[in-house]
């Protein structure tokens, strides 16, 4: 082994007194020495053994690690027998520029980008809601919430109200709340941040749509996702921007597609660690592909983080917004999904240049999500209680997952295909074949009893294959072999081979 490989990876140091995983602590001081430019691309790592006994851990620990690390794009080879640093890293990985790179970032210390106009329009509204049949998406395990701990803790905080609730005027939103997040998504999501750079909002589409409304004047461009995140759509159109539809692959939003068909962006929305709807998680090679665009252009990134912590395999993925140092990206995130669906608090961790301007903007619509449910947040996500949570509901929609997966395929018979993806969330796409219109399959599965959504309401563009999206997280195993068996027949009858 070089003896410069050597020291240079003897500056990773394991603390056993922290809360975080010891795993976490060997994948994040890897991921800094890269990240710094310490460790260059193509450089050769020692082996999981070597690291193991230098560090005094299991090479189970080490290996860990080094799955991750290999999962995200930091590394390259076989765990085991000479793992190197990814070739695809950026030599000047510090500022995020190549040196082979013929546009190369340029130093991006521009005045933020902020609207001239009020906030006035309003959102579209959906049409009231049908009681709930598989398969219909975004609905949690109802008995795995923690409905009576939520109890309690609401009480107890309404018993304080008067003493500790009273003066609750800070505009960002509850302190030891943000506090709470800030400590939380540092943790589990590499995100760079303090309290003060988090907006406590009524939930991710408040977010989006402040952003949407205070960043960028009518007209202007924002690049999203295609197929993506409809109610994103909304929020960008309401506040007059132009929508350009941005290819998808499996390797997430594809910048380089078509590009010199699209303006250039003043903004980008992107679904990063599990890509809405197809379920795909953005290599890191894209991640600095999409950071050079934005600063090229001056242009913000909105990162939405909805579904990140539902995967089982490897740790939730690193933010986008951990690699930016050019404060381009705005982190959006959520409690509906992984707490209570009626809670309706989600935040945003913003650039300290705009932090000012996006509270004033929420300040002139609403002022944020009531004081007992924040404080009753804070201290459900500061006990631990969120993440113990959210793993219990993992293995729930694991199971819930394969017994669809299964399904399909035992009763599909051509009609209907699992896609492939590396993430659980709470719904799947399953494609139909080939001229095969999404929304008539859709109607023929309702007409079964069965909800699905079809996959071209996510896209502006017409999709290459069509599918339907299939959500199984709040129903059994046995209600979900059911409704795919249904379904299935129901699209064999009409479109068997």
């Amino acid at each position: 082994m070089p003896k410069r490989s050597l020291e240079v990876l003897l500056d990773v140091s394991v603390d056993r007194t922290s809360e975080v995983p010891l795993h976490r602590q060997v994948y994040l001081g890897i991921r800094r020495l890269v990240l710094t430019g310490r460790l260059s691309p193509g450089s050769r790592l020692p082996s999981t053994r070597h690291l193991a006994n230098d560090l005094r851990l299991s090479r189970t620990t080490v290996l860990d690690a080094f799955e991750q690390l290999i999962f995200e794009g930091y590394l390259e080879g076989k765990v085991g027998s000479g793992s190197r640093i990814s070739s695809h890293i950026p030599h000047d990985v510090h500022t995020l520029a190549s040196a082979t790179q013929q546009n190369a970032i340029p130093a991006v210390r521009r005045k933020p980008r902020i609207a001239r106009r009020a906030l006035t329009h309003s959102f579209h509204q959906r049409p009231a809601a049908t009681p709930a049949r598989p398969f219909r998406p975004g609905l949690p395990d109802i008995s795995s919430l923690p409905l009576e701990l939520w109890s309690r803790l609401t009480a107890k905080y309404w018993r304080r109200a008067a003493d500790q609730l009273y003066e609750h005027a800070d505009s960002l939103g509850f302190l030891p709340l943000r506090k709470a997040i800030c400590d939380y998504v540092s943790r589990s999501r590499a995100v760079r941040c303090d309290p003060d750079q988090i907006v406590i909002t009524t939930g991710a589409q408040q977010a989006l749509y402040l952003c949407a409304k205070t960043l960028l004047d009518p007209g202007e461009s924002v690049w999203m996702e295609d197929p993506g995140y409809p109610r994103a759509r909304v929020a960008f159109q309401s506040a007059q921007l132009d929508v350009i539809p941005t290819p998808v692959d499996s390797e997430g939003l594809n910048s380089a597609a078509s590009s010199k068909k699209r303006s250039a962006p003043q903004m980008i929305y992107v679904t990063p660690s599990f890509q809405c709807p197809l379920g795909y998680t953005m290599t890191l090679e894209r991640r600095f592909d999409l950071l050079r665009v934005a600063a090229r252009n001056n242009a913000w990134i909105l990162e939405d983080d909805y579904f990140s912590e539902f995967r089982y395999g490897t740790d939730p993925v690193a933010s986008l917004q951990g690699l930016d140092r050019n404060e381009r990206v705005i982190y959006i995130g959520n409690f509906s999904k992984n707490v209570v669906p009626f809670l309706r608090i989600g935040f945003l961790v913003a650039p300290k240049s705009i932090v000012h301007a996006l509270k004033m903007a929420r300040t002139s619509v609403s002022r944020q999500p009531p004081g007992v449910d924040q404080a009753a947040l804070a201290e459900f996500i500061a006990d631990g209680r969120l993440e113990r949570h959210i793993r219990a509901t993992l293995q729930i929609y694991r199971g819930r997952y394969e017994a669809l997966v299964n399904a399909i395929r035992q009763h599909g018979g051509g009609v209907l295909e699992v896609s492939q993806n590396s993430g659980i969330a709470m719904y799947l796409v399953a494609w139909l074949p080939a001229g095969v219109d999404d929304r008539v399959a859709a109607r023929i599965a309702s007409a079964a009893g069965v909800d699905t959504v079809p996959l071209s309401n996510f896209a502006l563009h017409k999709l290459r294959r069509a599918g339907l999206v299939l959500g199984y997280s709040a129903y059994n195993a046995t209600s979900i072999r059911e409704a795919a068996q249904r379904l299935c027949r129901a699209l064999l009858r009409v479109y068997r081979a």
